[in-house]
């Protein structure tokens, strides 16, 4: 009805800052601080345990003198826990705020429908990879996937997946390869899968946890393998002068570092450079978590806009929520 009309313009209308919101990496500084926070808690309350345990002995003891002493502590650590407790939630409130509003969101509002064919000159850095969160916002994970929620409206609030741009100019500043990539293998975005037996060998590697296995389906594998693909029937010479930029949104393990050599082989005249993370004109950084860009500081007027924009969006979908059905909001294939 009226409600959920009204989110639809909220979110249209707020469309490209909750898009930097969610692209936004999160801070690790953040992260160990809450981390910090939550150990100190945890003594705090333990030792506050332990007080509680002497001030009731005292009493039953009937030795005022200890029950003044061990009151007074008690008193002191309580407030002390309540006050970390309302600094931990001041802390946590926006990232509260951001949960209920993709949770009611999700729930209200249907699927966008989009035809990746329109999606075209995507360049290679921030500014693409922000294009490319833009045109699969709120698009359906069933059928483009890129790492966050595996079904309903896409929202990019965590994204585990890789994106990947590559673009390519010949000698004369033509186009002649231009397409982004989504790491994974099934409803990935973007370039197809790499074909087994291409002109590009991949190897196990290594992932920012630790975790070993085959990079065949990494988002810059894909990208490579298929201008290499596209281009093989050229000779080498005919990439004499011919540029190329390779941004990825988190840094290149050892297999796509090995790609880049192996690609670099085939086309010696070749001037191929890879990009990884940026921040781009807002202040905003790009770059997966394990990426050495740290957030930049941001000015009140920025963060006032972005928590502007997430209230106004959040107090719509709230009212939305309450008048909703509890059908699901994600709609079937286009």
């Amino acid at each position: 009805g009226a409600n959920r009309e009204r989110l639809e313009r909220i979110l249209e209308r707020n469309h490209g800052e909750l898009v930097r919101l969610s692209t936004t990496a999160v801070s690790d500084m953040k992260e160990d601080v809450l981390r910090e926070v939550d150990e100190v808690l945890a003594r705090l309350k333990h030792a506050l345990a332990a007080v509680r345990g002497e001030l009731l002995g005292a009493k039953e003891r009937a030795d005022m003198s200890a029950v003044r002493r061990t009151g007074r502590s008690f008193n002191d650590l309580k407030g002390l826990v309540r006050r970390l407790d309302e600094e931990r939630r001041l802390i946590t409130r926006n990232s509260a705020l951001a949960a209920l509003l993709v949770t009611v969101c999700r729930r209200v509002l249907p699927v966008r429908q989009v035809d990746p064919a329109a999606l075209r000159d995507i360049p290679a850095s921030c500014e693409g990879y922000r294009r490319i969160m833009e045109f699969y916002f709120f698009t359906d994970a069933g059928l483009y996937f890129f790492g966050d929620y595996p079904s309903g409206p896409n929202w990019f609030v965590r994204l585990k997946r890789n994106v990947a741009i590559l673009l390519v100019r010949d000698a004369s500043g033509s186009v002649v390869y231009n397409h982004f990539a989504v790491s994974g293998e099934h409803r990935a975005p973007g370039a197809p899968l790499a074909p087994d037996e291409g002109p590009l060998r991949s190897m196990d590697a290594k992932d920012e946890h630790g975790r070993v296995f085959s990079r065949q389906h990494d988002a810059e594998f894909k990208l490579l393998s298929g201008f290499c693909a596209s281009e093989a029937s050229q000779p080498p010479s005919t990439y004499v002068g011919a540029t190329g930029t390779l941004w990825s949104r988190k840094p290149l393990c050892a297999s796509c570092l090995s790609t880049i050599t192996q690609v670099r082989t085939l086309f010696p005249h070749f001037e191929l450079s890879v990009s990884v993370g940026s921040v781009d004109a807002n202040g905003y950084t790009v770059g997966g978590r394990g990426s050495p860009l740290r957030p930049p500081a941001r000015t009140s007027a920025s963060r006032s806009s972005a928590v502007a924009a997430l209230g106004d969006v959040a107090s719509a979908a709230v009212s939305g929520a309450a008048a909703a059905p509890s059908s699901p909001s994600s709609s079937s294939s286009p």
